[in-house]
């Protein structure tokens, strides 16, 4: 009798502990995949002319001499503090600024992004990018497609 008793009691231990590991994979599974569908936000910076010619970046005001070292400032630290890169640069028209100002703004964010791009080639390979070989800027343009960016709407 104490071995039938013993038995059923294994048993269910067992059965017991099968359940909770058969749950427990499943909610780990489970997580994963709704974690993995939520996408995260983009990481963007913002560049924001109003009517004047102001150009603001957040709470920053930038003369447009100064934002192609802003950009890549920017661009870089982001880079050396993480290991990654913004997403993307986003122009914004506040009102209607002046053609002028609007190219010139965006030529500036252009050379920002180029000298970012070789700093982050000179840290990397010790050389500026049109140096390094072509799997290597293939590379580059995967991994930081902010830096190659045309369209900034």
């Amino acid at each position: 009798m104490t071995q039938l008793l013993r038995r059923t009691l294994i048993r269910s231990v067992q059965y017991s502990i099968m359940i909770r590991l058969i749950l427990f994979f499943s909610i780990m599974f489970l997580n994963k995949k709704a974690s993995a569908a939520i996408p995260l936000a983009e990481k963007l910076i913002t560049v924001k002319v109003n009517t004047a010619g102001v150009i603001s970046v957040g709470r920053d005001t930038i003369t447009s001499d100064d934002l192609a070292m802003y950009i890549r400032e920017r661009l870089f630290k982001s880079y050396t503090g993480t290991g990654k890169m913004y997403d993307g640069i986003k122009l914004v028209k506040d009102g209607e600024p002046q053609n002028v100002v609007f190219e010139i703004v965006l030529k500036e964010i252009a050379i920002g992004q180029k000298k970012a791009l070789n700093e982050l080639c000179l840290e990397k390979y010790k050389r500026v990018f049109e140096d390094i070989s072509g799997r290597q800027q293939e590379k580059l343009k995967k991994n930081f497609p902010v830096l190659f960016q045309k369209d900034y709407s």
